[in-house]
């Protein structure tokens, strides 16, 4: 039986899924964070083998069993130099006859998509937009990172949030409510409180994470908050747009696939994405996860 293995390389964790020839999912283990362009080779080689190790373990598989392909799709990855550097390192870590490295947003498209024409919008702690249309031609929107980037994640609203409270502290004004809430997560109390809490220690995660608080006051309706989440929800639109007009696909009759933490339960962000998109367009629910999506391209001709 011919055995395939996809693996999602994410910031934080490492998820690896083995299918077998005809597509069905065997085991699935997690191993560390995997993104290439912040961790060394060591830590993303023992990620990756920890997911593997707990994968095989679970479909019953031994220690030496060899994979007729491997496909992973791993976070920081897009530059072509470094796309063929991670794939040798991956065939050093994995006894697979092939391996292939994709950038994240692909192995989201194909788990999301099972591989159909479509456009998928990714929002959690960044943000991209990915699509794919009949005749193979593909499109990447965003996806750029925190500082050039990354329109409408968790860290935009986290920073849109920072930066209207350090305004108004400056000015000797109240926060408000999205201030209060802000610093009350960050434990601080004055402007300068404020970005040394930002600079020390500083990672993007910490500041995706002061979304949750605004999201929570937009649900409610607050001002400030529902114009930095609305704000948001028309930037991953734009997005959507800007990839189908590419593509040459009609956004009223393409499918769209939410995919990524973000859209969990937040009705105000995805009702001002949906507002700036065709009345027709059709939303629609990932089928599968990264992971598998790895894995269905592990399948996949090269």
């Amino acid at each position: 039986m011919r055995l395939y293995l996809g693996i999602d390389g994410g910031g934080t964790k490492t998820e690896a899924v083995i299918l077998s020839e005809v597509g069905s999912e065997l085991g699935r283990g997690a191993g560390g964070p995997c993104n290439i362009a912040t961790i060394g080779p060591e830590t993303w080689s023992a990620s990756i083998g920890a997911a593997l190790d707990a994968a095989r373990s679970h479909a019953g598989l031994p220690t030496g069993t060899v994979f007729d392909s491997a496909c992973a799709g791993v976070a920081g990855c897009t530059a072509r130099d470094r796309l063929s550097q991670s794939a040798d390192m991956l065939a050093r870590i994995v006894p697979a006859r092939a391996c292939r490295v994709e950038p994240d947003f692909v192995i989201a498209y194909w788990g999301a998509t099972g591989g159909k024409p479509a456009i998928v919008v990714s929002a959690g702690t960044g943000a991209v937009t990915y699509g794919r249309n009949a005749a193979g031609q593909d499109c990447r929107v965003d996806g750029r990172g925190f500082l050039l980037g990354d329109r409408g994640s968790a860290f935009s609203i986290g920073r849109d949030a920072l930066v209207l409270t350090l305004r108004r502290l400056d000015a000797n004004e109240p926060p408000r409510a999205v201030g209060d809430r802000i610093l009350g997560a960050m434990d601080v109390l004055t402007g300068d409180g404020l970005v040394e809490w930002v600079y020390r220690d500083f990672l993007p995660a910490r500041i995706a994470a002061l979304a949750e608080p605004v999201l929570e006051l937009a649900g409610h309706g607050d001002e400030d908050a529902l114009g930095i989440v609305v704000g948001a929800g028309e930037s991953l639109a734009a997005s959507v747009l800007a990839c189908a007009a590419r593509l040459r696909m009609d956004p009223a009759e393409t499918a769209i696939y939410l995919a990524g933490g973000l859209w969990r339960g937040n009705a105000v962000l995805r009702a001002a994405f949906e507002r700036r998109l065709p009345a027709t367009a059709r939303l629609c629910e990932p089928e599968r996860d990264p992971a598998f999506g790895a894995a269905l391209l592990a399948m996949a001709p090269t």
